[in-house]
C-alpha cells in the first residue's frame, strides 16, 4: 500500500509539470488561466488525500521536518490568510477572479504542493528525474511560443514580436523560460549521460529563445542578475581551483563590457533587432517614471501608508487603485485606468499584504539562501546545487520586480523551493520495520496498517472536494461562456442559458454575474435589440438582481455600480420610467465615492446632471476634471459640447482655445466631435402667417 501511494503521489506531481500546457480557448472564459488552476488544484487535492494516508501509515517517515524554509512558507501562508480576513474584501481575497485565480484557497494548494514535493523526493536521483520531466514539459511550452513568433495568430497570439505561448501572457513566458534555462544548466552540469547532456543543452536553449521572444524586460534583468550571482558564487566556492576562478573573473569582465557596449550602441539597428534586449536596454528611468506602471507604484505606496500592517488584502489592489486613482492615468488611454495589480511584486505585496506580508515574502528568499549556505557548510550539499539554487532565486526575484507571480511561476517557484529544502535537509536513517534499533543511528520508522474504512473515507472526501471546488466551477465557467456566445447572436436562447449559469453554486459566481450582466447591459442598450419588450424586461430584472447580489458581496467595487448605472439607463429606455434616471445618478454618485478622481464616472455624472436639468453641476464637474489634469482632451470637448447645448458658443470656443493653449492635441475621433461643436447651428425657417 505504502509504495503504491508513493508512486501515485509522484505521478501526480509529474502531471503538474504539464499543467502550463493546458489551454482551452473555446471552452472557458480566461482559457489560459482557469483550466490550469482547476486542474492543478484538483491534482494537489488528490495528492493531499494520498499524503494523509501515508502519514497514517508512517508518520515518522513522511512528516514535514522543521526547517527555516518550512517556517518561512508557513509564515507566508499565515500572513496571506490574516491579510485576507482583515482586508477590505475577504471574499475576493479568498477566491480571486477568473482572470488571476490566486486567492488564499489556491495559494494554500501551492504551499501544500511545496510540502508534499519536499517530502516525497528524497535525493538528487529523485529530483533530477522530476526536473527532467519538468524541463521537457516546459520545452513544449517554449516550442509553441517559438511557433507563434514565426506564425502570428497561433493560440490567439496576435503579436509575433511578444509571444504568449500556452500561458496567455508574454510576461509569464519570459519568467518560465528563465526557470527552464537555470534548470537545464543545473541538470547539464551534474549529468553523466551524454545523450541527456545534449538534450538538456537543447531544452535550455529553447528556454532562452522563448524568453527572448517574449520580449519581457524583467526576465532579461533576471537573467543578468542570475548569471552575475552564479559567476560570483562559483568564484567563492571554487577556492581550490584558481584557474577556473580566473576564467570566471574574465567572464564577469566580459559580461560587464558586453552590457556596456549594448547600452552605448542601443540605438543601432543591430541592438534594436535583438528581441527583448532592445526593449530592456532602451528603457530609461525617465520613460519608466512617465508610464502607467509608475503611477501604479505611487498608488501602491499611498495605499500602504493607509493600511501599513496587513494591507488591503490579497488581490484587492483594484480597490486601493480606485481610491487613490490619479487622473493622469487617462493620458495613456482608458485601458491604463484599470489596475488590479501594481506590476511589481514588492509594491503590490506592500499594498495588499502590508509590511508583514512583504517581509514574509522576502523571508522565503532569505530562508532558502540560508538553507543552501548552511547545507554547504555542513558539506551535505555539493556546490552546483548551492550556486544555481541561489542564482535562480536572485533571477526570479529580480524579474518579479517588474511583474507579479502567476499560476505558472508559483508552480516552478514552489517546486524549486521544495528541491532546496529537501536536498539541504539532514537525512535521518530510517529503520523501516525495526522494533529494536539494534544500535543504528537514526529513528525507528514503523509502518502501520490502515483499514479499508480510512481509505474509502479519504477517497470520498477528496473526490467530493474536487467536485465542489474544481468540477463545479469548471462547469459554471463553461456554461457562462455558452451564455455569452448565445447572447451575442441569439439573445432569447442566451437568456435561458444565462439563467442556468447563474444557478450554479460556484465560488466565482460574482465573476459569472459580472460577465453576464455586462453583456446583458450592452444588448438592452443596443438600438438593435431583438428580444422584444417582455424578454427585455425579464433580462433587465435578472441582471439587476445579479448585480445587487454582487454589490452585497463586494460593496466597494465601482464596476458593480457602473454596470448598474448602465442597466438603469436601459431600464429608462425600455419603460420611460423616471425612477430609473434617479437610480442611474445614485449609482454613479456611489461609484464616485469610492474613486473620487476617476474621469469616467465624472463624465457620466455630467450626462446625468444634464438629463435632470442641472447644467451648472454638469459644467462644474467637467471643469474639475480639467483642473485635475489639463492634458486630457476629453474634458475640453465635453465641456464645450455642454456650452453649445445651452447656447453659449462663446464659452465653447473659449474652452477649445484653452485646450490649444495647454498643448492638447485631440485624437482623430475627437477632432470630428470638435468640428461638430464648432459647426454653425442649422438655420430655422420661419413659418408664413
Amino acid at each position: 500500500m505504502k509504495q503504491n501511494l508513493v508512486k501515485a503521489v509522484k505521478f501526480l506531481i509529474y502531471c503538474t509539470f504539464f499543467v502550463p500546457l493546458l489551454v482551452l480557448p473555446t471552452s472557458f472564459i480566461f482559457p489560459f488561466i482557469v483550466p490550469k488552476i482547476l486542474v492543478f488544484r484538483g491534482l494537489v487535492t488528490l495528492m493531499i488525500g494520498c499524503y494523509l494516508l501515508l502519514l497514517l501509515i508512517n508518520w515518522q517517515e513522511f512528516r514535514p521536518r522543521f526547517s527555516i524554509l518550512n517556517l518561512a512558507l508557513s509564515i507566508f501562508l499565515a500572513s496571506f490568510a490574516i491579510s485576507t480576513f482583515v482586508g477590505v474584501d475577504p471574499y475576493h481575497s479568498f477566491w480571486d477572479n477568473h482572470e488571476r485565480m490566486l486567492g488564499l484557497f489556491t495559494i494554500f494548494h501551492y504551499v501544500a504542493y511545496y510540502f508534499i514535493c519536499s517530502v516525497m523526493f528524497k535525493n538528487w536521483s529523485d529530483w533530477s528525474k522530476a526536473l527532467k520531466v519538468f524541463l521537457s514539459a516546459g520545452s513544449l511550452v517554449m516550442l509553441v511560443g517559438i511557433l507563434q513568433h514565426f506564425k502570428s495568430g497561433v493560440l490567439l497570439n496576435g503579436d509575433s514580436n511578444r509571444v504568449a505561448s500556452t500561458l496567455g501572457n508574454s510576461i509569464y513566458v519570459g519568467g518560465y523560460g528563465l526557470f527552464l534555462s537555470f534548470t537545464a544548466f543545473l541538470l547539464f552540469i551534474k549529468e553523466n549521460n551524454k545523450i541527456w547532456k545534449w538534450l538538456e543543452i537543447a531544452m535550455g536553449v529553447l528556454g532562452i529563445i522563448g524568453m527572448f521572444f517574449s520580449g519581457t524586460r524583467g526576465s532579461m534583468l533576471g537573467l543578468v542578475a542570475g548569471i552575475g550571482v552564479a559567476v560570483l558564487g562559483y568564484i567563492i566556492v571554487l577556492r581550490d581551483f584558481p584557474k577556473t576562478r580566473k576564467i570566471l573573473m574574465g567572464v564577469a569582465v566580459f559580461g560587464v563590457v558586453a552590457i556596456s557596449l549594448l547600452y552605448v550602441f542601443r540605438q543601432t539597428s543591430f541592438v534594436l533587432s535583438i528581441p527583448a534586449v532592445n526593449r530592456t536596454i532602451n528603457t530609461s528611468f525617465e520613460s519608466v517614471k512617465n508610464s502607467p506602471r509608475w503611477v501604479a507604484w505611487e498608488v501602491a505606496v499611498a495605499s500602504w501608508k493607509e493600511r501599513p500592517v496587513f494591507g488591503w488584502g490579497p488581490n484587492n489592489f483594484f480597490y486601493a487603485f480606485n481610491k487613490h486613482y490619479q487622473p493622469r492615468s487617462l493620458e495613456w488611454g482608458y485601458g491604463e485606468t484599470w489596475f488590479d495589480n501594481a506590476h511589481n511584486i514588492i509594491m503590490n505585496t506592500l499594498a495588499v499584504q502590508g509590511a508583514v506580508g512583504l517581509v514574509s515574502y522576502l523571508f522565503i528568499f532569505l530562508a532558502a539562501i540560508i538553507t543552501l549556505v548552511l547545507a554547504r557548510r555542513r558539506k551535505t550539499l555539493e556546490p552546483h546545487v548551492v550556486v544555481i539554487g541561489v542564482s535562480f532565486l536572485a533571477a526570479h526575484l529580480m524579474q518579479s520586480i517588474s511583474v507579479f507571480e502567476n499560476p505558472t511561476s508559483y508552480l516552478y517557484f514552489m517546486f524549486w523551493l521544495a528541491m532546496i529544502g529537501s536536498l539541504s535537509m539532514i537525512k535521518e536513517e530510517p529503520v523501516n520495520t525495526g522494533i529494536k534499533n539494534n544500535g543504528k543511528s537514526g529513528s525507528i520508522s514503523i509502518n502501520k496498517n490502515i483499514g479499508t474504512g480510512a481509505i474509502v473515507t479519504t477517497g470520498l472526501v477528496v473526490l467530493l472536494l474536487v467536485f465542489i471546488f474544481e468540477i463545479q466551477p469548471a462547469r459554471a465557467n463553461m456554461k457562462t461562456l455558452d451564455a455569452l456566445k448565445y447572447l451575442s447572436y441569439q439573445p432569447a436562447v442566451g437568456l435561458d442559458i444565462m439563467k442556468l449559469a447563474l444557478a450554479f453554486n460556484s465560488p466565482h459566481i460574482d465573476d459569472i454575474r459580472s460577465d453576464l450582466t455586462r453583456t446583458a447591459s450592452q444588448i438592452l442598450s443596443s438600438g438593435d435589440n431583438k428580444l422584444g419588450k417582455e424578454k427585455s424586461m425579464e433580462m433587465l430584472s435578472i441582471a439587476l438582481d445579479a448585480m445587487q447580489a454582487n454589490v452585497f458581496l463586494h460593496p466597494y467595487d465601482i464596476r458593480n455600480y457602473l454596470t448598474l448605472s448602465q442597466l438603469s439607463q436601459a431600464g429608462y429606455s425600455l419603460t420611460n420610467d423616471t425612477r430609473y434616471i434617479g437610480e442611474y445618478g445614485t449609482y454613479l454618485e456611489t461609484a464616485l465615492k469610492y474613486s473620487p478622481k476617476r474621469q469616467q464616472i465624472i463624465y457620466n455624472l455630467a450626462n446625468f446632471y444634464l438629463q435632470i436639468g442641472k447644467t451648472d453641476e454638469a459644467v462644474s464637474s467637467i471643469e474639475q476634471t480639467i483642473k485635475d489634469d489639463p492634458k486630457i482632451g476629453e474634458g475640453y470637448w465635453r465641456l464645450a459640447y455642454i456650452y453649445r447645448l445651452v447656447g453659449k458658443m462663446d464659452k465653447a470656443i473659449e474652452v477649445l482655445n484653452l485646450a490649444e493653449k495647454n498643448g492638447v492635441v485631440f485624437r482623430s475621433d475627437e477632432q470630428g466631435i470638435v468640428s461638430q461643436i464648432l459647426a454653425p447651428a442649422p438655420a430655422t425657417t420661419a413659418k408664413k402667417k
